[in-house]
């Protein structure tokens, strides 16, 4: 008799289990952060993927040119998106939907063409190492792959904002496409890597134009009233994204300029592997984002994301900490050089989190102007500390400056925090 009934309290609680799961993933906040964690596990692990068969397939020093071309991309697009990112999430339920994601896409797209013009001419100026692009063939595939990168960033941002993030996660998942496309193209060198992507993303933005478009009518109008009202919000942000985003995006530049090829291709990929860890965090602090700019409460959520996070961070970490080795050995023996940058990045992903939980806090909040001055600490010290310490630690000094640079952003947050009452 006790044994069942243990059996009954066992069942009982597993059906407690289930259907509190089912519960928790009717959530809002909870099951866009699903989507949105499933969407970039699936974008870092085939981005893995794909590194893995690059360092495979091409030379060190191919990849490391590879690196600052696609990192170049990433800026640019970046630069073109003019905070509207940010705009698209916190607008859309005071808008007409329509006005805010039309205006968004449109004026991003002509921004992104404008730039990568501008990139174009003055590139040859100053990296010498990708002056491939001076070849029209080139030049030209470089120009459409930065403006269907930038269409194709924006819709996810829509997806995002429409709380539709199953299909973020379908998006995501044609980018997939990317890594057998490095086989045949192979012939081409270290542009071969960064064609894979930029048909891949001409793919993704057609795809990704016609789920939008299934949700809701997009159109080449601007709204000049949504542009009105969201212009100190947009223009705020794209300020302070520009300065938290561009360090990363300029880094394998800086590395490639500083240290050369094959530092460069270590430090993506170390890098790149780090991401993992931090899929979580950016994760929930979107959802957190999303849900705040719809009125959910936020210090509720807030807890409820901060406990989530610890649950997934931590045996993150100690994987990514004790089976670096390993990993870094599939991409090649060169790239177990990068195993102390691994490391140092692994250790600083608390303080990553942290940060990551306080930027939404202050978006909700209106507070660009603080989002702004916390994002020019980051940038002044991860820029100004990489350029003291790359040459007398290599590439390991980078991960010193961005560890150094987040135990202060961490000491910051606090203070404001307790500051503002939020712990």
């Amino acid at each position: 008799m006790k044994i069942l009934h243990i059996l009954d309290c066992i069942k009982e609680k597993s059906v407690f289990s289930t259907d509190h799961l089912f519960t928790s993933l009717k959530d809002p906040l909870y099951r866009n952060s699903v989507f949105l964690l499933l969407g970039r596990l699936l974008n870092v692990g085939v981005g893995f993927l794909f590194w893995l068969m690059a360092a495979r397939l091409y030379p060190t020093e191919e990849v490391g040119v590879a690196t600052a071309l696609i990192s170049s991309l990433g800026l640019i697009v970046f630069i073109s998106s003019l905070g509207f990112n940010f705009s698209l999430i916190r607008f859309i339920n005071m808008n007409i939907k329509e006005n805010v994601l039309s205006t968004s896409i449109v004026i991003t797209t002509i921004a992104s063409a404008f730039m990568a013009t501008i990139y174009l001419v003055i590139v040859n100026d100053v990296l010498h190492s990708i002056s491939l692009l001076q070849k029209s063939g080139y030049a030209l595939f470089f120009f459409i792959t930065v403006v269907t990168n930038s269409m194709f960033f924006m819709s996810g941002e829509a997806f995002k904002a429409l709380r539709d993030t199953k299909d973020f996660f379908m998006q995501n998942l044609v980018l997939s496409v990317r890594v057998p496309l490095l086989l045949p193209l192979v012939f081409l060198g270290n542009f071969g890597i960064f064609g894979a992507i930029g048909v891949t993303y001409i793919v993704s933005t057609i795809f990704s134009i016609y789920l939008l478009n299934r949700r809701t009518n997009i159109t080449a109008k601007i709204d000049k009233g949504y542009l009105k009202d969201s212009f100190t919000f947009s223009s705020g942000n794209y300020i302070s994204n520009l300065l938290y985003e561009s360090p990363s995006l300029i880094m394998p530049t800086i590395i490639l300029s500083l240290l050369g090829k094959e530092e460069a291709a270590l430090y993506y990929i170390a890098f790149s592997i780090s991401n993992l860890i931090w899929i979580a965090p950016m994760s929930m602090s979107t959802s957190l984002f999303i849900e705040g700019s719809y009125g959910e409460g936020l210090k509720r959520n807030l807890i409820r994301s901060g406990g989530a996070v610890l649950i997934l961070l931590i045996p993150s970490i100690i994987i990514i900490y004790f089976f670096g080795n390993t990993i870094l050995q599939l991409f090649g023996k060169d790239y177990v050089e990068s195993l102390s940058l691994l490391h140092v990045l692994a250790l600083s992903s608390f303080f990553v989190a942290l940060h990551n939980f306080f930027v939404p806090i202050l978006n909700l909040q209106m507070k660009v102007k603080e989002l702004i001055k916390l994002n020019f600490i980051r940038f002044s010290l991860l820029i100004g500390l990489s350029y003291i310490l790359l040459t007398p630690y290599d590439i390991l000094g980078f991960g010193y400056a961005w560890m150094i640079t987040y135990v202060i952003l961490t000491v910051i947050t606090l203070r404001i925090s307790r500051k503002e009452g939020w712990i």
